[in-house]
């Protein structure tokens, strides 16, 4: 029954994928949506499998976690839905809704959680409980993040469909860790819709309230799974609007919301103290190095200060941006890691004294870019694992590598 229903979910959304306009807009064929829709599925299969060589991995791989724990959500929804839907804003234990940042006695990381059971759970209602089954609708959905993220790229760079296409894709740390079902393809999806609405939106010239309050909504579904992306976020665009509203030189509008945005997050401890977000951050970190694990990284302790940032952060750009080195390699797994490092690396030498384009000229790749940079900074600030960053670096890749990509000149490298 497993397989009958697997093949006929799949032939179902596969003809789906080719009917709606929102995937027929971005220029490419059917074959070739459903080509990516089918490599979804399968990095998803392989997701889902390989979380199972982890011991006791009903209960220590989240993605199963997940899958297991909905299963009391599914009767749930099924008998009480409405119970179903308010339950996400319950407290049962009295924990504290003021510790935003923090994993221990607190809400918002107990949501991070329930969040995705609720999703699973509904997966489970119409699969019949059934992780693999499930994978073909969590690939559907999250096939709208990466597509909307072409369109806006194709639109930006013309006439490279394919190319971008391929760049968003094909990076393998990106295409397995987004098709998971996990918290990172959610994530890559909404922030990519929130760009594509704002992109579209300055270019018609009509950033309307609907497209306000449909940001705002995006911008509250990424925040009970990710907050500290919304934390780089929310300035980032604000800067972008700022550069299409009053600024030649758009740049000039992004350093001038850096240079505040740092401002307020190291000076609020001076307006009160629930606002002092370094140690916050701080506290993440010592949550995580009690972790420990087989790929943990020794790190500098972090200071609650600008200073102790400031000395933290070559270590940590060096963590997100550089490791595992070549040398680290323990697995094949992290010799698949290190050679894409190393593929990054080399694009962007190639790109240096090869491109035929500034794409810092365009507001959207300063925005992809400062948001990366940031979001891989207070990654490396607070992940000393390894495999941890691995994951959570994996997003970000397309929004800094397929710009480069876009803008070198093949012809003269003649790797065309």
């Amino acid at each position: 029954m497993t397989y009958l229903l697997f093949v006929i979910y799949l032939l179902f959304f596969c003809w789906l994928a080719t009917r709606i306009r929102f995937f027929k807009n971005t220029g490419l064929s059917n074959k070739w949506i459903i080509g990516l829709f089918l490599l979804k599925i399968a990095a998803g299969i392989a997701y889902g499998w390989y979380c199972t060589t982890i011991t006791q991995y009903q209960t220590s791989a989240d993605t199963w976690k997940f899958f297991f724990d909905a299963e009391n959500e599914k009767q749930l929804l099924a008998h009480n839905p409405v119970r179903f839907i308010t339950g996400i804003f319950a407290n049962p234990e009295g924990k504290g809704y003021k510790h935003l940042f923090s994993s221990n006695n607190s809400y918002w990381n107990d949501l991070r959680h329930l969040y995705m059971v609720k999703i699973v759970a509904v997966f489970n209602l119409l699969s019949g409980s059934r992780y693999y089954v499930n994978v073909i609708f969590y690939s559907f959905i999250t096939l709208f993040g990466p597509l909307a993220f072409v369109r806006v790229m194709n639109d930006v760079f013309p006439n490279r469909l394919k190319l971008i296409t391929i760049s968003t894709f094909f990076f393998p740390s990106f295409i397995f860790w987004s098709s998971g079902i996990h918290k990172d393809g959610i994530v890559f999806t909404l922030l990519s819709l929130i760009i594509y609405i704002m992109y579209f939106s300055f270019k018609d010239h009509k950033l309307k309230m609907k497209q306000v309050l449909l940001i705002c909504l995006l911008i509250l579904l990424i925040f009970p799974v990710r907050n500290h992306v919304v934390l780089a976020t929310v300035p980032g665009l604000f800067a972008w609007w700022l550069a299409e509203r009053y600024f030649k030189r758009k740049w000039i509008a992004f350093l001038i919301v850096t240079i505040i945005s740092s401002a307020v997050f190291f000076g609020g401890k001076y307006i009160h103290p629930k606002f002092d977000l370094p140690v916050s951050i701080v506290v993440r970190n010592k949550e995580f190095i009690k972790l420990g694990g087989n790929s943990f990284l020794p790190q500098r302790k972090l200071e609650a200060s600008f200073i102790g940032f400031l000395k933290n952060a070559p270590q940590s750009l060096n963590h997100t941006l550089a490791r595992p080195y070549i040398t680290e390699i323990i697995s094949p797994f992290y010799f698949a890691c290190a050679l894409e490092i190393l593929l990054m690396w080399m694009l962007a030498g190639i790109w240096f004294f090869r491109y035929n384009d500034n794409p810092f000229r365009h507001s959207v790749v300063i925005f992809l870019f400062s948001i990366s940079a940031v979001l891989l900074l207070l990654i490396g600030l607070i992940v000393p694992q390894l495999g941890a960053i691995v994951r959570y670096r994996a997003i970000f890749i397309p929004y800094i590598m397929v710009p480069i990509i876009c803008t070198i000149d093949w012809r003269k490298n003649k790797l065309n």
